[in-house]
């Protein structure tokens, strides 16, 4: 039986108020030969109900219920490594895929042959409505060393499920300051894959006041790359 063309993965804790709608964004795609693999963190809301009720209405979607929280590298690692197909897609619990993100992606992953795709995206307020629009460029290491910043949205990326046998989001720190995805990225250049960029837009990054982008403390976050860049 042929399998599916892509697979997203969805780590969520305590998600029930957005999860929804991130959801509806995988299985509304263009590309419909896909699954979407949601990794249930320990959750104590209704996002266990939540998810049973989906994967019982959509085939394609599958739910995994960890007994206790690993955090959210953990979570999607534990995700990667129950995907079914050749790409994994990228997708944070309250953020949405654009309706062809798989779609562009696989496109560019046959026509350019990359191991990792990322794009532009919408920035929203909590409510959904759009900011801003975020450009994407060529990744440059020497730009992203001196601004400690890789412009890649992390929930535009995809990759193929390879690249997962040998790098894994890191847990600990990086995982709890959100520097997991950042982290991620470049283990992934310095292993030497090749990244491209898809022109079209692939996602709607939500900000939250409750997200860990407004929570985590900048001092660690800087103090943390300052460790990390200081290996390269």
């Amino acid at each position: 039986m042929k399998g599916p063309r892509a697979s997203f993965v969805i780590p969520v804790y305590n998600g029930q108020k957005f999860l929804h709608e991130a959801i509806a964004s995988c299985r509304w795609q263009s590309t419909k030969d896909i699954e979407i693999v949601i990794v249930n963190d320990g959750s104590t809301d209704g996002t266990q109900e939540l998810l049973d009720w989906y994967a019982a209405d959509d085939k394609r979607i599958r739910a995994i219920h960890l007994k206790e929280n690993a955090g959210r590298s953990e979570a999607r690692n534990i995700g990667n490594n129950e995907v079914n197909s050749p790409y994994i897609f990228v997708l944070d619990a309250d953020d949405r895929a654009c309706k062809n993100r798989v779609r562009d992606s696989l496109i560019t992953f046959q026509m350019k042959n990359p191991d990792i795709v990322y794009g532009p995206y919408f920035w929203t307020d909590e409510l959904g409505n759009v900011m801003q629009k975020v450009p994407a460029g060529p990744f440059n290491k020497e730009l992203s060393l001196r601004k400690k910043l890789n412009y890649i949205g992390h929930s535009t990326m995809a990759y193929r499920t390879g690249v997962t046998k040998n790098i894994r989001y890191d847990t600990g720190e990086y995982s709890r300051l959100g520097l997991d995805d950042w982290k991620f990225q470049w283990d992934c250049f310095q292993k030497g894959y090749k990244f491209d960029v898809v022109k079209t837009f692939l996602a709607y990054w939500r900000f939250s006041d409750d997200g860990i982008t407004s929570r985590r403390n900048p001092e660690e976050v800087v103090k943390l790359k300052d460790e990390y860049l200081a290996t390269l």
